[in-house]
C-alpha cells in the first residue's frame, strides 16, 4: 500500500497511518480511547540521540526531544518548517556561519530534575547538547555530522580531553559553538557547509536536553529522557514494552502542512487536520514483535498524530 493512499484515510476514528520507513506495524486492538498502538520489529537501544543509532530508539526520542527545525509532514519535495526556532537560521553568504533564534515561552516536561520548577528551553541547552557529541566519554558514531563540518574549537577541546584523559570541559568557549544571549546561539564552520542547516532539522543531531537532567541521572540517562517535545515516555520494559503520553507542558501547537496542490490525497489529509492541537493521540503503546510476526501497514503513524516527521530521506518509502 501506498503511503499517500494510507494517510488518505487519517480521518476515520479507527484509522492508522504508516509514517515511513522503519519495520513497524500499528494496530488499533482493544485500545483504550485516544490511544494508538503499534508494534516494533526491532530492539530499542534507550533514548539519548548522543548514544543510539538504531531506528527503534531514533523513532521514540522524535516525539520527546525537538529541534530548532523540523520537516513539513506531507510537502513533496520535503520542506524544512519552524519547530522551536522563532525564525529560519541566519546564515553568512559563504555558509561558514550560522545563528539560530529560539521562541521564547517552551517549556521542558516536568522532571525531578528542575527542583518543581517550570524549566525554559534556552540556546545554553543547544549548546550543551551539540557538545556531548564531542565528550570522549560518551560512545557516539554520529560525531562525524559535526566534525566534517569542522567546527572551530571542539575537535581541540575533545582531544585535550582524550589526552589527559580529564571530563569533557563543557563550560569552555569555543568560536564554533556559543550562546549570544538567552535565545540566541551561533556555529562557526572551518569550511563552507551549505546543506549544514539540515541538521538543524534533525532531532538526533540537535535535539535539546537540559543539563542538570544529564547529571542527575548520569549512566541511566538513556531511561530518562525529559524534552519540550508533544510526549514523554511514562513506562519502559527494555525490548519489551514503551508507553508515550502527552506532555502536559506541551505547548500549544496546531496540526499544519503544504501538501502539493495536484495531491487529492494529501489535500484532504490537509484539510481533515489543520488547526488541530497537537499531538492529536494522548498516548501511543509500542511493543516488540519479531519480524516474520509483524503484520499490517509499515512505518509508525504517530509521526503524524504528532504533525512531524525526522527526515526528508522518507520519501523513498512512498
Amino acid at each position: 500500500m501506498r503511503r499517500r493512499s494510507a494517510l488518505a484515510r487519517l480521518a476515520a476514528p479507527a484509522l492508522l497511518l504508516p509514517g515511513a520507513g522503519h519495520a513497524a506495524a500499528a494496530v488499533r486492538e482493544r485500545a483504550e480511547p485516544d490511544t494508538l498502538r503499534v508494534v516494533f520489529a526491532s530492539e530499542e537501544a534507550g533514548f539519548d540521540p548522543v548514544q543510539v543509532g538504531d531506528a527503534s530508539s531514533i523513532q521514540i526520542l522524535s516525539h520527546i526531544f525537538e529541534s530548532p527545525l523540523g520537516w513539513d509532514p506531507l510537502a513533496r519535495p520535503a520542506k524544512i518548517v519552524l519547530r522551536t526556532a522563532e525564525r529560519m537560521p541566519e546564515v553568512s553568504a559563504d555558509f561558514t556561519h550560522y545563528v539560530v533564534t529560539i521562541r521564547p515561552g517552551i517549556y521542558f516536561a516536568d522532571d525531578p530534575a528542575f527542583g518543581g520548577k517550570p524549566r525554559e528551553l534556552t540556546a545554553a541547552d543547544y549548546v550543551y547538547s551539540i557538545k556531548r557529541f564531542y565528550d570522549p566519554a560518551l560512545a557516539t558514531e554520529h560525531l562525524y555530522v559535526f566534525e566534517n563540518a569542522k567546527l572551530l574549537g571542539l575537535s581541540e577541546l575533545r582531544q585535550r580531553a582524550t589526552k589527559d584523559r580529564s571530563p569533557f570541559p563543557y563550560d569552555v568557549e569555543v568560536p564554533g559553538l556559543r550562546a549570544l544571549d538567552r535565545y540566541r546561539f551561533e556555529l562557526r564552520l572551518g569550511q563552507p557547509g551549505p546543506r549544514f542547516g539540515n541538521v538543524f532539522a534533525s532531532t538526533l543531531f540537535t535535539g535539546a536536553l537540559a543539563r542538570e537532567v544529564v547529571q542527575r541521572y548520569g549512566k541511566d540517562i538513556m531511561a530518562h529522557p525529559v524534552g519540550t517535545g508533544p510526549y514523554r515516555l511514562h513506562e519502559w520494559r527494555r525490548g519489551s514494552r514503551i508507553v508515550l503520553v502527552r506532555n502536559p507542558a506541551f505547548r500549544d501547537q496546531r496540526w499544519a502542512a503544504e501538501p502539493a496542490e495536484n495531491d487529492a490525497e494529501d489535500q484532504s489529509v490537509a484539510r481533515a487536520l489543520t488547526g488541530r492541537r497537537l499531538p492529536l493521540i494522548a498516548a501511543v503503546h509500542h511493543r516488540r514483535q519479531l519480524p516474520h510476526r509483524v503484520h499490517g501497514r509499515l512505518g509508525l503513524c504517530a509521526e503524524l498524530f504528532a504533525g512531524r516527521r525526522e527526515s526528508s530521506l522518507r520519501e523513498s518509502a512512498s
